[in-house]
């Protein structure tokens, strides 16, 4: 299976849908290829930490961020699971610094890696 994650994840229940498809998918066996373009190449940083900012409103409660909730998932899968990030996206929004899971790709790969898939589901533009 091949998801492809592509423009601004944090507009919508993007990230969300792609983790529980992709969690899903490897719970019933399935090799799953996660690929984040455009700004989604922005969730896997190291420099977002390990927990999202505080909510004023709710200061006691602590949420993992996106790159934990990642680094996790692809923890706990036996390898089915791998979590691949646009080289040319990533460059052009400095977002480089990747957690070390997550590798980068060139972006010719993307093509290729969603033909070979015997399911591809792009989520994110319309």
């Amino acid at each position: 299976m091949f998801l492809g994650l592509v423009g601004t994840p944090y507009a919508s229940d993007l990230f969300t849908t792609a983790v529980r498809v992709a969690e899903a998918a490897v719970r019933q066996r399935h090799q799953v290829t996660v690929w984040a373009c455009g700004y989604a190449t922005t969730l896997t940083l190291c420099a977002t930490g390990e927990t999202k900012p505080r909510n004023p409103w709710a200061w006691d409660v602590t949420c993992p961020s996106t790159a934990s909730q990642v680094r996790q998932l692809l923890g706990s899968v036996d390898g089915r699971l791998e979590w691949l990030v646009c080289r040319y996206c990533a460059q052009e929004r400095g977002a480089v610094d990747q957690i070390p899971e997550v590798r980068m790709q060139p972006p010719g790969n993307f093509l290729r890696r969603a033909n070979a898939a015997a399911v591809c589901l792009i989520l994110g533009v319309k």
